[in-house]
């Protein structure tokens, strides 16, 4: 009878070691799988972010080109003009 004690003890105590494990690592994964997932949008954020600073500067650079384009041909009309009076 005193070892039925004991084993019932020894399982008692196994039971709740591996209940506190699996809580634990339970825990873990769970916190992994939510860093993962805010890591994820972050990323996604970021591209978007990419895209749109890359259209932005695309849309710059061609403004300037534009001007400077302008620029060119109003002095080759002024030019023109200058040599046509």
């Amino acid at each position: 009878m005193r070892w039925h004690r004991a084993t019932l003890r020894a399982l008692i105590r196994e039971y709740l070691f591996v209940s506190i494990f699996r809580a634990c690592a339970e825990s873990l994964a769970s916190e992994n799988a939510s860093r993962l997932a805010a890591m994820d949008r972050a990323d996604r954020n970021i591209d978007e972010m990419l895209g749109t600073l890359e259209d932005a500067l695309h849309r710059l650079r061609q403004a300037k080109i534009d001007e400077e384009l302008s620029d060119v041909i109003s002095g080759f009309k002024a030019l023109r003009d200058q040599v046509d009076t």
